[in-house]
């Protein structure tokens, strides 16, 4: 599987997500995450980020939306705002007026951060288009790509699969987009970081697995 199917199969099932849970059709939960894990069964158990240890370098320079950050532990998160669980790994807050959707590791972890934010009912120009930018651009740095309203932080790292095989994966991206609609701009705003998914993962495994290996008999 090509990257950047993969990227799009996640991007595109995680948006479907968000926008079904908030519209209340949760029975439709199930299919879209099935959608997106089509997109990793071809990665199977993956090894290892090559290069610098996994946390260390990162898309953007910072790595939060409204101070829920990739790797806060739930517990600190919930010191923010009250989390409702959707589904799964799901959970849900508004704080601030903002909508927010979390995608949680098995041990806790935030791995996703999805974000929308109301702006009201404005026409959208470039005087505010320039002044998002240059928001956007203080705390999370200078974007990967993107311009008019549409921006994106991506980090390509070469990722090493179970069995040997390194391929390049897209592990960290951030996007931010200005939508218009009858009932005004919304800003959204999404970030996920794989590899602290694939961290916790790891560790769930390792007992289980030692165990695994330690009662082979040949």
């Amino acid at each position: 599987m090509k990257r950047l199917t993969t990227k799009g199969l996640w991007r595109l099932a995680l948006t479907a997500a968000i926008h079904d849970k908030r519209a209340g059709k949760l029975r439709t939960i199930a299919t879209t995450f099935a959608i997106a894990s089509i997109a990793f069964v071809e990665w199977g158990a993956i090894a290892s980020v090559q290069g610098e240890p996994t946390g260390v370098r990162s898309a953007t320079k910072a790595r939060d939306i409204g101070g829920f950050a990739l790797g806060m532990d739930i517990r600190d998160a919930k010191k923010l705002s009250p989390l409702t669980r959707i589904a799964w790994d799901d959970y849900q807050t508004k704080k601030d007026g903002i909508d927010y959707d979390f995608g949680l590791t098995k041990l806790g972890h935030i791995y996703r951060v999805d974000s929308s934010q109301p702006l009201g009912k404005f026409a959208v120009d470039d005087v505010f288009l320039r002044s998002l930018e240059s928001k956007l651009t203080a705390k999370y740095g200078k974007p990967t790509e993107g311009s008019a309203g549409a921006y994106n932080w991506s980090l390509i790292e070469p990722v090493k699969r179970t069995g040997g095989e390194t391929l390049p994966f897209e592990t960290n991206w951030t996007s931010a987009n200005v939508e218009s609609g009858p009932d005004g701009v919304t800003l959204n705003i999404k970030m996920i970081d794989f590899r602290i998914m694939w961290r916790d993962d790891a560790q769930v495994n390792r007992g289980p697995r030692d165990k695994a290996s330690a009662t082979i008999k040949l």
